[in-house]
C-alpha cells in the first residue's frame, strides 16, 4: 500500500511487485524507492512507489530482509549474506556472510571508506549477534565488549548528521533493548528509560538527529511507540488507542512534519495487523486512526525469543507464508517501509552453516 498524505488514505502499490519485507525511499534521489521481497529478490521504483522493476543482477539469494542507503551505496541483507550496489541496484556484489540470515544492515560512510554493520541470527531461537566490517569487501568481526552478548538485532539506524559527537550516531534495536553508539560502533550503551524487551524498529528524525523514535514488542505488556527529544536520555510514550500489547513492527515520519507518525502494528488480541496514524505525539493523543490499509487475518511467521509463544504462519495455496505488508510513502522525497512482521528474525534454514565468531 502507498500513502502520500501521512497515512490518511491509501492506494495499491503492487504494480510489478507482489509483496515486500522492507521498503526504503532514497533521500538523495527524489521519487526513487527500493523494496526487498521474500522470494523475488530486490525491486526498484522511480515513480514514488507506483510501479516496480526487479533488480537482481549478481544477487544470488532472493530473500531480501533489509536495506540500507548511504551516499550512492545500496546494501541488501538477505537470508544468505550481505550484498552491495554502487549503481543504484543495477548490479550487486557479495560482501560475504553467505551462511547467515541477515535481519538488519546499516552503513556509516566517511571520507575514505564505509563501515558496514549486519545483524545476524546465529541459528538458535532468540539468539544472534552484530557484525562489523571496515570497508566494502573487508573482513567481518563480531561486535563484542559493550554490545549485549547473543542479542538478536532486529533493526539498525544511522542518523543523518552527528548528534553530540564527531560521527553520526547509530541505533540497534535488539531482543535485549535499544542500544546507541557514538563512535562508529566501537562501544555501545543501553538507552535507559525504556522497557527491556524486543525493539523491532528504531529511527532518527532525519531533520533532527537528537530526536529518536522506537517501537517495541508487546508480548510482555510493554509494547508501544516511544520518543526521545534529547538523544535518548529520556523517553515518553505516545499512541493511546493502539492495540493492547501491540507489536510495533515499523515506523515512518512525515518529513515536513515529523510530529506526525505512521506506525505498523500487530494486535495479539485478535491477530489483526494494521497501520495507525498518530497525528501529534507531542500533545496528549486522544486516539489513533487505523489506516485504510488491509489487515492480515493472522500475524506473520516468526521465530520467538526463547520461552515465548510464536504465531503460526498463514500459508498460501503454494505453501509459502503469506505476509501482510504496508509500504508507507509519506512524501516523494523520503519514506520508510512499514513491514508487518511479528519479528525481524527467524531460525535459519536447516541447510545453512553455522557462523563461528
Amino acid at each position: 500500500m502507498r500513502s502520500t498524505d501521512s497515512g490518511a488514505t491509501w492506494t495499491s502499490a503492487i504494480t510489478g511487485i507482489d509483496s515486500a519485507w522492507v521498503v526504503r525511499f532514497d533521500p538523495l534521489q527524489p521519487g526513487t524507492a527500493y523494496a526487498g521481497t521474500q522470494t523475488a529478490g530486490f525491486y526498484k521504483s522511480v515513480d514514488e512507489g507506483k510501479t516496480w522493476i526487479a533488480q537482481n543482477q549478481g544477487l544470488t539469494n532472493m530473500d531480501v530482509r533489509s536495506i540500507a542507503l548511504a551516499s550512492g551505496l545500496v546494501l541488501a541483507g538477505t537470508a544468505q549474506g550481505v550484498y552491495s550496489s554502487i549503481d543504484s541496484a543495477a548490479s550487486w556484489h557479495s560482501l560475504g556472510l553467505e551462511s547467515l540470515d541477515i535481519a538488519a544492515v546499516a552503513v556509516l560512510p566517511n571520507a575514505t571508506s564505509s563501515t558496514v554493520f549486519a545483524g545476524a541470527d546465529n541459528g538458535t531461537a532468540g539468539s544472534g549477534f552484530l557484525l562489523k566490517s571496515e570497508g566494502l569487501g573487508g573482513s567481518w568481526a563480531v561486535v563484542k565488549g559493550s554490545f549485549p552478548a547473543d542479542a538478536v538485532v532486529a533493526s539498525l539506524a544511522v542518523a543523518s548528521a552527528p548528534s553530540g559527537g564527531t560521527d553520526p550516531p547509530l541505533l540497534a534495536g535488539t531482543s535485549q533493548g535499544l542500544f546507541r553508539s557514538d563512535d562508529r560502533g566501537v562501544t555501545w550503551s543501553p538507552l535507559a528509560g525504556l522497557p527491556t524487551t524486543d525493539f523491532n524498529i528504531a529511527l532518527f528524525n532525519p531533520a533532527n538527529p537528537d530526536q529518536i523514535y522506537a517501537g517495541s514488542d508487546g508480548d510482555q505488556g510493554n509494547g508501544g511507540v516511544f520518543r526521545s527529544l534529547d538523544r535518548g536520555a529520556s523517553w515518553s510514550t505516545f499512541g493511546a488507542g493502539l492495540p493492547v500489547k501491540p507489536r510495533i513492527t515499523a515506523l515512518a515520519l512525515q518529513p515536513l512534519s515529523p510530529a506526525q507518525v505512521v506506525a505498523a502494528a500487530w494486535n495479539p488480541t485478535n491477530g489483526l495487523a494494521g497501520a495507525y496514524r498518530i497525528a501529534d505525539p507531542a500533545a496528549t493523543v486522544s486516539g489513533v486512526t487505523a489506516s485504510a490499509a488491509p489487515s492480515a487475518s493472522r500475524p506473520p511467521s516468526a521465530t520467538p525469543r526463547a520461552g515465548a509463544a510464536g504465531p503460526a504462519p498463514v500459508r498460501r495455496s503454494s505453501g509459502t507464508p503469506a505476509y501482510a505488508t504496508y509500504a508507507v510513502a509519506v512524501t516523494a522525497l523520503l519514506a520508510l517501509g512499514a513491514v508487518i512482521l511479528a519479528r525481524r528474525w527467524r531460525i535459519r534454514r536447516e541447510d545453512q552453516n553455522s557462523f563461528r565468531p
